[in-house]
């Protein structure tokens, strides 16, 4: 895996830049303010960092930056699970990246011509490369980060004990914001215990039923319209009733008895027959049943005023819970509900007391286990560092990590790590940021970069001039160090040294010019005859003379072996 092309449009001063890499050690080279820098971050903008507008060329509309990676090696198949997660599919094993942004503030991200979000971009970006600069440096020199540094160097065994330690930590700090909670609202909460305890006193004594309203108000109806009922079935009844003059039964008989002897002369009205037939006896069995209604017709007062008492709790009921019985019956399960939390554990300092003593008993237990697995881990990482120390020629030089215990408990643990180093024989450790030179910060830097470098796998590296401070042997140190880690990974170095120039398997020299009144960037891709030249002009300036000719071509030769 590696970036394999970086175009660059309208970019600060580049109007136009092509850049092809190789897979090792690859430097660029210039003079201060030729655009070097400008070139990363480019590459930082394409891979998901923050775009600016005034990143935008004078006069264009817009800036354009693409870069195509190869996916391919032991972590390929890893790398291509996660870019297929938001839907991206690598072909021919590359990854190609377009972003644009314009004056307007607007910006596209495609990948492998998919559009995605920038944060798609910044997540993904991050897989393919990481870009060390001087920032980088102050971090390395801040002992709040070194915990994160010394972690990001752990492996599965602290991952878990992190894992297990966080897990009841997180259980510690909600049990003791629950406990001060509780304390703090203790008035509120009793306040609330005696409403919720009148409430569902009120709805248990009431006694609602589903649909007991709907039920209520139908019988209410019959009883408040007894008399108008009574009137028309009395009615009715004489309107049927056989024996009165003109009963509807009677009459229906006698229709019935005409139709029959019709029918006995002509077939034709059999059916008019059958339908007075059917009417008659439908007649007689409705004058039975009314009959039957009227005997059993009676006017209760008393469960009339029953009814409307129970209609008027109901009515009290839904003015203070709800607006219908289902309401109400809802509202009083909440009530129950909460009251039951309140007067049980949940709610109960004493009982979350005792588990809060129980979990403090876990959480320093797992404490403890996860700072023994990072002093464990803290010797190897000082082992690792001394030794490539050694290799950049800081011999006297001795790293260790030191544990200070915090007061109570974090999320990150109950440790505080702080990285010291001695610098010269016999003067004792001191912390990183007060014991180091800028060279001796640059040179711990890239001894702790490539441990971690070796661990992550990142497919590429950017150097942005962390060899400032440096010269002669430790250069040359420098420069071997970037040939180690350029031979597993791809490595991009800024530099102003001609030994880390020397050992480059490629190399880019970058110049500012003026042309119609602009200033441009342009990049030379340094054939093999041209590259004495360009570092022996790193060596003496502007004039190359036939001594730094020779001393070039020494310093290639040597790194080159």
């Amino acid at each position: 895996m590696m970036l394999e092309q970086l175009t660059i449009q309208n970019f600060a001063i580049i109007d136009q830049v092509d850049l092809s890499f190789d897979d090792q050690l690859t430097v660029l080279t210039g003079e201060t303010g030729a655009g070097k820098s400008i070139i990363i971050d480019a590459l930082a903008m394409v891979t998901g960092g923050r775009a600016s507008t005034e990143m935008i060329r004078k006069g264009a509309d817009k800036a354009v930056l693409q870069a195509v990676f190869s996916v391919t090696g032991d972590k390929a198949a890893s790398l291509r699970a996660q870019f297929e997660a938001p839907g991206i599919e690598l072909e021919d094993d590359q990854v190609v990246i377009y972003r644009e942004f314009n004056q307007k503030g607007r910006s596209v991200v495609r990948i492998n011509g998919v559009i995605v979000p920038l944060k798609v971009l910044s997540d993904l970006g991050s897989q393919l490369v990481e870009i060390q600069g001087q920032h980088d440096t102050s971090l390395l020199l801040n002992p709040d980060h070194h915990l994160s540094l010394l972690d990001d160097f752990g492996g599965k065994e602290l991952k878990q004990a992190q894992a297990a330690y966080q897990e009841v930590f997180y259980r510690y700090r909600d049990l003791t914001k629950k406990i001060d909670d509780l304390q703090n609202r203790r008035q509120d909460i009793n306040q609330r215990l005696d409403l919720l305890s009148f409430q569902q006193t009120e709805l248990k004594e009431a006694n609602l039923q589903a649909g007991e309203e709907e039920q209520l108000l139908a019988d209410r109806t019959k009883l408040a319209n007894y008399k108008k009922i009574a009137d028309a079935l009395d009615q009715a009844q004489q309107a049927l009733n056989p024996g009165l003059d003109g009963g509807a039964i009677d009459l229906l008989a006698s229709a019935h008895q005409a139709m029959t002897q019709a029918a006995s002369y002509d077939d034709d009205f059999a059916n008019l027959e059958q339908s007075l037939s059917e009417a008659y006896y439908a007649a007689q069995d409705a004058g039975r049943e009314l009959d039957e209604a009227v005997s059993n017709l009676s006017f209760d007062e008393a469960a009339l005023v029953a009814i409307d008492d129970r209609l008027q709790v109901i009515h009290n009921l839904k003015r203070k819970y709800g607006d219908s019985v289902e309401e109400i019956l809802a509202f009083q399960a909440k009530v129950d509900q909460e009251l039951s939390d309140l007067d049980g554990g949940s709610f109960d300092v004493a009982t979350l007391t005792k588990e809060k003593e129980a979990v403090k008993g876990q959480i320093e237990q797992a404490a403890a286990t996860l700072t023994k697995t990072r002093k464990d881990i803290a010797a190897k990482l000082e082992q690792a560092v001394n030794r490539e120390l050694v290799d950049l020629l800081m011999e006297q030089a001795y790293f260790e990590v030191q544990f200070t215990p915090v007061n109570g408990y974090l999320a990150s643990g109950a440790d505080k790590v702080a990285f010291f180093v001695q610098t010269n024989q016999g003067e004792g450790t001191k912390p990183l940021e007060k014991a180091a030179s800028g060279g001796e910060a640059s040179r711990l830097m890239l001894a702790l970069k490539t441990i971690f470098i070796a661990q992550q796998g990142l497919p590429t590296v950017v150097f942005d001039e962390i060899d400032t401070g440096v010269s002669g042997r430790v250069g040359s140190a420098i420069a071997a160090k970037m040939q180690t880690i350029a031979a597993k990974t791809q490595v991009l170095a800024i530099t102003h040294l001609p030994q880390v120039a020397a050992a480059a398997t490629h190399h880019f020299l970058i110049e500012k010019f003026n042309q119609n009144e602009r200033t441009a960037t342009q990049v030379h891709d340094l054939p093999e005859d041209r590259r004495d030249a360009a570092i022996a002009m790193m060596l003496s300036g502007n004039q190359v003379t036939d001594a730094a000719l020779a001393n070039a071509k020494d310093l290639r030769a040597k790194a080159q072996s």
